[in-house]
């Protein structure tokens, strides 16, 4: 069984902020956008992979060090690990003080989540790959429960008619899919995964994400979709088992807790072995506490921060993916020119 990374790099993204603005724009016909968007993101992920036979199976970072453009494009790179960061960070409080600990201050709540992901990077890439495997069989019977638990509730007249939120909203929001779920997949392109299972569990993932937004659609019905924050966790607050057993929707945040970490712990793998080796550790170190600071002080303390962070999210990200499609060209060009020579 390989890593799992793709499956939870897919995922990580649509919790608080994919769902949000598909349901917000395609309302009922979100389903279609998923379909439409994972099309695009295998299109993505095939140009990731293109990258990945640039590298002839050494690290992204050893094939940039060397030249001038290489180190800007690291410099890139861990810049797009610290963004990434930001928005992990940003979400993991925002569920947690929206449901659980409401007055909780957003630092303590990273602060744990950080520091394991700390720990399990100085274990090594192998210990992250090895958790994702666990944490998916997880992730997919959580998924599978509720699923089931939800058929009792459904009502397939919420998804009728269809087309009905106009073919540009729907089409806009498999851009908005394409983006969240495949743009960031370029963390995992030193990880020890051929492109055919990184296909599979791509479309894993979206499956999953498929499910869960055709239940809440017909569970909960559009007016409501547009009203809530996190449809896709308020939908399970219905849920009652033999009558009488009842919130039981807080078993389901272990599966968005598993997103995050696994993305959160990848990208702080990632980021170290950016980093220089001369004074890796302090560079590390600081990165993670101003990371920490910004998205729990600045930005977490501010709401109209985070909306307008949410609402752009999606083009800086295809901002990125075309820095990467230049990334594409210049290792083409880099190795051609090392052959002649």
């Amino acid at each position: 069984m390989t890593n799992k990374l793709t499956y939870f790099i897919a995922r990580s993204s649509m919790f608080g902020i994919g769902f949000f603005l598909i349901f917000q724009n395609a309302g009922k016909d979100a389903w279609i956008s998923i379909l439409l968007g994972t099309l695009l993101g295998l299109i993505i992920l095939y140009i990731y992979n293109k990258i990945k036979q640039q590298l002839n199976n050494n690290s992204l970072e050893d094939n940039l060090k060397n030249t001038f453009l290489g180190k800007i494009y690291i410099i890139i790179l861990i810049l797009f690990y610290l963004y990434l960061m930001i928005i992990t960070l940003m979400l993991l409080p925002l569920f947690v003080n929206s449901f659980y600990l409401t007055t909780t201050p957003k630092i303590l709540v990273n602060i744990p989540f950080l520091i394991l992901a700390i720990y399990i990077t100085f274990k090594g890439k192998s210990n992250i790959e090895n958790l994702s495997k666990l944490l998916c069989i997880f992730s997919l019977i959580i998924i599978l429960f509720f699923a089931i638990s939800l058929t009792g509730y459904l009502d397939f007249n919420n998804l009728i008619p269809v087309f009905t939120n106009g073919t540009n909203n729907i089409i806009e929001c498999a851009l908005i899919y394409a983006s969240l779920t495949s743009i960031p997949q370029i963390i995992t392109i030193n990880y020890s995964n051929d492109f055919k299972n990184t296909i599979k569990d791509y479309l894993l993932s979206s499956l999953t994400i498929f499910t869960i937004i055709f239940f809440t659609v017909i569970a909960m019905g559009e007016p409501l979709l547009k009203i809530y924050s996190f449809p896709e966790y308020t939908v399970l607050r219905q849920i009652k088992i033999l009558n009488f057993i009842e919130n039981i929707e807080n078993i389901s945040a272990f599966i968005w807790y598993f997103d995050l970490f696994i993305m959160l712990a990848t990208l702080t793998n990632n980021l170290k072995n950016a980093l220089p080796k001369k004074y890796n550790l302090i560079y590390f170190y600081l990165l993670i506490f101003i990371i920490l600071i910004v998205s729990s002080l600045l930005i977490g303390g501010n709401y109209v921060y985070i909306i307008n962070i949410v609402y752009i999210y999606p083009i800086s990200l295809f901002i990125f993916f075309i820095i990467f499609l230049s990334l594409l060209i210049y290792l083409k060009y880099k190795n051609k020119t090392s052959v002649k020579n």
